[in-house]
């Protein structure tokens, strides 16, 4: 780009004396003050979504999660039938994380989709003991969120909590991790028809992964973690650490 091009970008007011080395070091200074503008908005509009969903299937575990990493301490629960919110602060010096227990009845679990707008991250919470014959529900709201226009374009971290892992029937965090890449790569060549849909929940049906590959979550560009956990016996440490990274 010539220098006279590059004075015409710039205002009249900012052409010092005619001069082409200081008019060249005014565009600089100019194209300096937009880029900082621009990465201080994309600063501000990453940092003001700190929501934290947590989401999952009925009696997985959801509501007593959210109390231990809320309260630290344990309740006795029923199905859920509203969502449960709270503010937390995991970090000593950091700012408090808003955390969303969304209700896991099949009438009620698609309202995580009014909450992804403002989603740092989704906590997906399996009943380690059940998965085996939930897989296919599990496999369906799982592809739901990944495929949710926020989370494509956000690039959510997804952190797969498998809960009750201290029970003697508990599947290990690489099986359910198996299981679930089986039944997404059967339930794609369902959805793949309706590429081009758009329901309403603002969820599109994208094609999660690579064609003619079998599924598999390292494929997706959002980051999928699995981690064993047990609110029976308190064990969240992992989730809450977890969680206090993404949020950072």
């Amino acid at each position: 780009m010539s220098t006279s091009t590059l004075r015409s970008l710039i205002p009249d007011s900012l052409i010092i004396a005619n001069n082409e080395y200081y008019t060249l070091l005014a565009l600089l200074a100019l194209l300096t003050l937009v880029g900082l503008a621009a990465t201080f908005a994309f600063g501000a509009k990453k940092s003001s979504k700190n929501t934290i969903l947590i989401t999952g299937l009925p009696f997985a575990g959801k509501t007593v999660i959210h109390y231990l990493i809320n309260h630290n301490r344990s309740v006795e629960t029923i199905t859920s039938i509203k969502e449960n919110e709270a503010n937390v602060v995991l970090t000593e010096g950091k700012s408090s994380v808003h955390i969303v227990d969304i209700p896991g009845h099949e009438r009620l679990r698609f309202k995580f989709s009014e909450f992804m707008p403002i989603a740092r991250a989704v906590v997906f919470v399996v009943d380690s003991a059940t998965v085996a014959r939930q897989t296919r529900l599990l496999a369906e709201y799982l592809y739901d969120i990944l495929s949710n226009k926020h989370a494509q374009e956000e690039r959510l971290p997804v952190l797969i909590a498998c809960n009750k892992s201290d029970l003697i029937t508990a599947f290990k965090k690489d099986r359910i991790q198996s299981l679930l890449e089986a039944e997404i790569n059967k339930l794609r060549q369902t959805r793949t028809a309706a590429l081009d849909t758009q329901d309403s929940e603002g969820n599109e049906n994208v094609f999660l992964g690579f064609e003619g590959k079998d599924f598999a979550f390292q494929d997706l560009e959002n980051e999928v973690d699995f981690i064993e956990c047990s609110a029976e016996i308190k064990n969240v440490e992992d989730i809450k650490d977890w969680i206090a990274a993404v949020s950072s």
